[in-house]
């Protein structure tokens, strides 16, 4: 647990240090680009990222715990990946008609994980 807190924290460190080095420009739309990519979906990205940590985290607790309401909340935690991974496909791929109902889709069944985490035992 503690080296994941250093991961994070160094993390967060290099984004501050490289948030003034980086130019931030406004495209047509008005959307704020970083090297060309919208700050938007590169930010799911990043919590995917994030996402997949806490997802391996919470499934190895899981197998050595045993508890359901761990399970769930894995579960949660990796349909949050895929949201966010699907959220920033767009950087790679044109427009994509489907995305903004499966990501609904997927925010519905992460409240749903979550909450039968909490009530189970």
């Amino acid at each position: 647990m503690k080296s994941i807190m250093t991961c994070m924290f160094t993390i967060l460190i290099l984004i501050s240090l490289l948030t003034p080095i980086v130019n931030a420009a406004k495209d047509n739309d008005g959307d704020i680009e970083i090297l060309g990519l919208e700050l938007e979906k590169l930010l799911s990205l990043i919590n995917g990222l994030l996402a997949i940590i806490l997802f391996i985290v919470a499934i190895t607790a899981y197998r050595r715990d045993g508890r359901k309401r761990l399970l769930y909340v894995s579960i949660a935690f990796l349909l949050f990946a895929i949201k966010g991974f699907l959220v920033s496909s767009e950087l790679f791929i044109p427009e994509i008609e489907l995305i903004d109902p499966i990501v609904t889709i997927l925010e519905s069944a992460i409240i749903l994980s979550f909450f039968f985490g909490v009530l189970k035992k």
